[in-house]
């Protein structure tokens, strides 16, 4: 079978691999994955895993790595465009918790490990600490312009806000320990969530001015 118009086998192969491997790590777990299992599913030798990815390690990074360029296209068509930054803080964590709710991988990696060893090492690999530098100060920047346009208020710790959004992004998966039974469905909960963390954030609204009294007495509204 040919491979299709600008693209070669080799990158075919990869890209089956990933495939393959990810629904496994979605499935099984970091520990339990198997990378004969990976190949056998793939259609390929186990050597020819380990000739484009050195570890399961790595190759965990790389199916990672290949889901963050899928999310941020989505995120910079969805989030980034917005010209208020409170708004952009709004819907990066609506954005996060339906990514997170989409996509079960992070889930499983995290149930599997609370510690997330495996995307520690990840985020501390290549050029991740730069990109996770830039982003912070993107956050930072959003809070600064909030400031400016009297969206935020003046006394905020805007070097904490970016690790406290942070934080907030996770807790899309321990929302099952005050959502059993009916009491509260996990949506209404973040969107709760969400509108309390912008109501924090926020300048106060400015009193509406006293109605203008009318020549003679009364009010004129």
């Amino acid at each position: 079978m040919a491979a299709p118009a600008g693209r070669t086998s080799a990158e075919l192969r990869r890209q089956r691999i990933l495939q393959v491997a990810k629904s496994h790590f979605e499935r099984f777990g970091f520990r339990r994955t198997r990378i004969e299992d990976i190949a056998r599913e793939a259609g390929i030798a186990k050597g020819a895993v380990y000739l484009e990815f050195e570890s399961k390690e790595v190759l965990l990074h790389a199916v990672i790595g290949t889901l963050f360029e899928e999310i941020g296209r989505r995120y910079a068509a969805e989030v980034m465009v917005l010209e208020s930054p409170r708004e952009r803080l709004r819907a990066t964590l609506r954005f996060s918790y339906r990514e997170l709710a989409r996509d079960t991988l992070f889930e499983r990696l995290v149930r599997e490990d609370p510690e997330v060893a495996v995307l520690r090492t990840l985020a501390e690999s290549g050029d991740n600490p730069r990109k996770a530098d830039a982003q912070l100060e993107m956050i930072r920047g959003w809070v600064r312009e909030g400031i400016e346009q009297g969206e935020f208020r003046a006394d905020l710790d805007i070097e904490a806000v970016p690790f406290v959004l942070g934080l907030m992004r996770f807790l899309h998966y321990h929302t099952g320990l005050v959502t059993t039974g009916d009491r509260i469905s996990r949506e209404r909960l973040l969107d709760a969530v969400i509108d309390i963390f912008i109501a924090g954030l926020s300048a106060p609204t400015p009193p509406a001015p006293p109605p203008r009294k009318r020549p003679g007495g009364g009010s004129k509204r």
